[in-house]
């Protein structure tokens, strides 16, 4: 997936703060949830407490003067009727009647069951279970009283009302909703109760937007510095073996932090100092090979001064210059440990100029074109070496050499350009294998054993860079070949 995050620290934070918005997700719903158990609650803590006090008092009263009592606390929004029938079915509470249930209970003690009935209809079913209840007047009074959001928040869709059988009546689809509840007094009389649903509270209110702002920037904070500071270590990984395979003799890595990088490092640094064994294993071996085989090169070249046939001699001699060229080129090649060298600032520019005029002084043609300075951070004679290898084969197999020095992005691009035959395609990566020579015009007498241009790669890697080959097609019967080389690290 595109979408996903390349990155352990993206994929971390992605999953955690996913997580976090799925918890906020569910705390607004059960948030949202809970608005409706107000809506049930009859306006609130204060609105069950009228009721109960309502109750109370109906209670002591004597039954011929509880229907007058009922009456008299009719308020805007809150009607009361005494009878002995319950105008609501015994039916189980739900879940929000049992939070009703439960209010009311903190003032009037235990609930018998089937004491207390709820339900929320439609006003004209309300004003039939409550005929003194008014209920076109007293929606009147509703919305002067208590303003439109009441009246809005009792609108609903009349197939939406849990209403109980027989009290949902005919008319239009939008009726205002009302509370309905029963309560069954000692001596078995019914208190039935009229009442609009409780307006919920502003849920997105300011207070409760800040705090959730700084509840979620706390979170995706603390996440962010949790997730960089678990991450971190494989940054230091990611770049001690970059240095690593730049230079072998790199510094080795901080052996910090918990046990498992702390462990994961120490494997890293030993690893490390065997490469290092190798390397300086092997230099020390060519070294001796190298010394072993000149002692026998010096006898045969003495005993080929007595050969007496002239051409034979000079053969032989021939042979045994070119096995001393080749033993050197190995062991130079063994000891040209670029990564051992110190990076320095340098003009690249400068350096490139130079070479070339040193080329035009010995008699070669090479034009240079490029900038008349160039800061670069890397290794001094590693360069000259690169630079003096691609010089010498342009020359050498293409008669002259254009060398053109640029800034591509952040790279700095060297090209070096000739008017030879080119590489075949099959060739184009294999030239750059140990004593790998083209045939054709690159042959043997034109000097070399193969390794100059592994040199140069090895260099050119060292620093971070990439070579590329590239024949330039025959036109008016000249073509050439471009050796093109970008170093992406060091530019000042």
């Amino acid at each position: 997936m595109k979408l996903w995050p390349q990155t352990l620290m993206g994929r971390t934070l992605t999953v955690v703060l996913a997580g976090i918005a799925l918890s906020i997700f569910i705390t607004i719903g059960q948030q949202l949830l809970d608005r409706s158990v107000l809506l049930a609650t009859i306006g609130g803590w204060h609105g069950v407490e009228r009721l109960s006090d309502s109750i109370i008092k109906i209670e002591a009263a004597d039954p011929a003067s509880r229907t007058a009592l009922a009456k008299s606390f009719e308020t805007p929004g809150f009607r009361a009727a005494w009878g002995q029938d319950s105008v609501l079915p015994d039916k189980e509470l739900d879940w929000q009647g049992q939070q009703v249930r439960t209010v009311l209970e903190k003032f009037l003690g235990e609930v018998a069951p089937g004491a207390l009935r709820i339900a929320l209809v439609n006003y004209r079913d309300a004003s039939r279970a409550v005929p003194h209840a008014r209920m076109s007047e007293w929606r009147k009074r509703v919305e002067r009283h208590g303003g439109p959001d009441m009246m809005a928040h009792m609108l609903r869709d009349r197939d939406e009302a849990r209403t109980p059988g027989g009290l949902s009546g005919d008319g239009p689809n939008i009726r205002p909703l009302v509370l309905l509840i029963s309560y069954q007094l000692t001596d078995g009389s019914w208190l039935t109760f009229v009442t609009p649903p409780a307006p919920p509270p502003p849920f997105w209110g300011t207070r409760f937007f800040l705090l959730s702002m700084m509840m979620l920037l706390v979170l995706i904070g603390m996440t962010v510095w949790a997730v960089r500071r678990s991450t971190k270590p494989l940054g230091r990984f990611a770049l001690a073996a970059q240095r690593l395979g730049l230079n072998v003799n790199a510094p080795p890595m901080d052996e910090e932090g918990p046990r498992e990088v702390r462990r994961a490092a120490k494997a890293f640094n030993r690893m490390q100092h065997r490469l290092q064994a190798f390397v300086k294993d092997r230099t020390h071996m060519l070294a001796a090979i190298s010394h072993d085989l000149r002692t026998p090169i010096t006898r045969l070249r003495l005993r080929a001064e007595f050969i007496e046939d002239d051409e034979q001699r000079l053969k032989m001699l021939g042979d045994l210059d070119e096995m001393e060229a080749m033993i050197a080129s190995t062991l130079q090649f063994a000891r040209d440990d670029v990564v051992g060298e110190s990076n320095k600032v340098l003009d690249l520019a400068a350096l490139v100029r130079e070479l070339c005029t040193d080329a035009v002084q010995a008699g070669d043609e090479v034009e240079y074109v490029g900038p008349e300075r160039l800061m670069f951070d890397g290794r001094e004679v590693a360069l000259k070496r690169m630079v003096a290898n691609l010089i010498g084969n342009a020359v050498r197999y293409g008669e002259r050499a254009r060398v053109t020095l640029d800034v591509s992005e952040d790279d700095a691009c060297l090209t070096v350009s000739d008017d030879g035959p080119g590489i075949a395609e099959d060739m184009m990566e294999r030239v750059f294998d140990p004593f790998v020579r083209v045939e054709g015009s690159r042959s043997r007498e034109t000097g070399g054993v193969g390794l100059g241009l592994t040199a140069v790669r090895t260099i050119v890697q060292a620093h971070g860079g990439h070579i590329d080959l590239l024949n330039r097609p025959q036109s008016e019967g000249r073509g050439g070949l471009d050796v093109r080389v970008c170093l992406p690290q060091g530019l000042v």
